[in-house]
């Protein structure tokens, strides 16, 4: 019974997972043909550094606590004082971290450091309000709670009114400005509906400044695996942007979201069944069973690899139905950026499904920390000569060394495992 249980949950929340992040998928892409179109490639290019941007600054405040939190979430298994203090605890966590990031995002418009990309006010409030709608987001309470539906029809209502109302009203160069807000009002209106609804859930928030600071402690090891793994695929148009130029991170952009919707494909079953493998995994006398981990990294191994193969047949069509004149080099891009799919999904799976759960979060924290910054520094390299074609090469080439070193941590990891079996017989 409790297993049918256990699986009745997956498959729920799964599902919610996978209507959010379908509409996640399918909203950029159907943004790329409206304001590609409207804009032309230098002012969609600069909506897209000044959106990757605030992202970027967002990981830093967002924190791991999607990973690290929702776990304590899942351990806390309903009990509304733990989970009220919880929430306290990370909520301040993210204010201590977010308010010295404003200040520096500020002073650095003041001071004109950022006047190529920000010159309005308009585009810097446009930078901070997606700031704090990304990083305040607080997914990870019901994520870890293992009830997202009602989040994920919240979430799906406000992006396709924001897409509804961008179709409908942007349409030329000179709806630049107009656009910002329409792009920033949603996920900040559900950013705070969903914080109001914590609220409700786990009563009065109680400010716990040593806790908010264990928080941020503890969850280091969280935060640079999860903040790595986004880094990738949320700066690069930034770097991209200082290191070659609008127009290259406008050629860049539709691929890119392509590859990424197709990355981020995986991760509501892995956010699914995340708590249930680190429940399973989390006993540290080394006596559980790596059985189902394996098999759940296979299957998606298959899944990845037919997926890419799908997606190098219908890519190039898909790029040619949304973009228009100037992005002459998108289709090469996309082809180069088709192998990071498989790689990344499979680095993020090994990940979620048998490292973190099975205690390895901080040998695995560090290596795809540096192999993140080492493929966002040879790919802006390669982009000064190659533009978006050298950032792709670049980001390609370092996931595949990543690949291999997460698949000998896994396979030691179970060694020790076989080992130990065959002591203990």
């Amino acid at each position: 019974m409790e297993r049918s249980s256990t699986r009745a949950r997956i498959a729920r929340n799964a599902g919610a997972l996978y209507v959010v992040q379908l509409v996640s998928f399918l909203i950029p892409i159907f943004e790329i043909p409206i304001l590609a179109r409207a804009l032309g490639p230098a002012l969609y290019g600069q909506v897209l550094f000044c959106q990757a941007l605030a992202l970027t600054a967002s990981l830093l405040v967002e924190y791991g606590f999607n990973i690290n939190a929702a776990q304590q979430a899942a351990l806390a298994r309903g009990r509304l004082g733990e989970l009220n203090r919880l929430f306290g605890q990370v909520l301040l966590a993210k204010i201590l971290l977010a308010v010295p990031l404003a200040g520096l995002m500020l002073a650095a418009w003041a001071l004109g450091l950022l006047d190529v990309y920000l010159s309005s006010a308009a585009l810097l409030g446009f930078v901070l309000a997606y700031f704090l709608a990304f990083g305040f987001s607080p997914m990870w309470y019901f994520q870890g709670r293992e009830r997202m539906a009602g989040p994920a029809l919240l979430d799906v209502v406000l992006r396709l009114c924001g897409l509804g109302v961008l179709a409908v009203l942007i349409r030329a160069p000179g709806d630049f400005l107009l656009a910002l807000p329409i792009l920033a009002i949603p996920p900040l209106l559900n950013t705070a509906l969903t914080l109001g609804w914590c609220r409700l859930e786990v009563g009065p928030v109680r400010w716990d400044f040593q806790g908010a600071c264990r928080q941020i402690r503890e969850g280091f090891h969280f935060f640079v695996y999860r903040s790595a793994s986004n880094l990738a695929l949320s700066a690069i148009p930034v770097f991209l942007g200082l290191s070659a130029g609008k127009q290259a991170v406008g050629e860049f952009a539709p691929p890119e979201k392509l590859i990424k919707g197709m990355t981020s494909l995986a991760m509501p079953f892995l956010s699914a069944v995340f708590p249930v493998f680190s429940r399973r995994l989390e006993a540290r006398d080394e006596t559980v069973s790596f059985r189902a981990p394996l098999a759940v990294l296979a299957a998606i191994a298959a899944l990845a690899l037919a997926g890419t193969a799908l997606a190098i047949l219908v890519g190039p069509w898909v790029l040619d139905a949304m973009l228009g004149a100037g992005f002459d080099g998108a289709l090469a891009i996309y082809f180069v950026l088709i192998v990071l799919a498989p790689l990344r999904i499979l680095n993020q799976s090994i990940a979620m499904v048998l490292l973190i759960p099975a205690g390895r979060s901080k040998p695995v924290s560090y290596v795809i920390s540096a192999c993140s910054i080492l493929g966002v520094a040879c790919g802006t390299g390669l982009s000064l000569p190659y533009g978006g074609l050298g950032m792709a090469a670049g980001l390609v080439g370092v996931e595949a060394v990543l690949l291999v070193v997460m698949v000998g941590m896994a396979v030691a990891l179970v060694r020790r495992r076989v080992a130990i079996d065959g002591g203990a017989r």
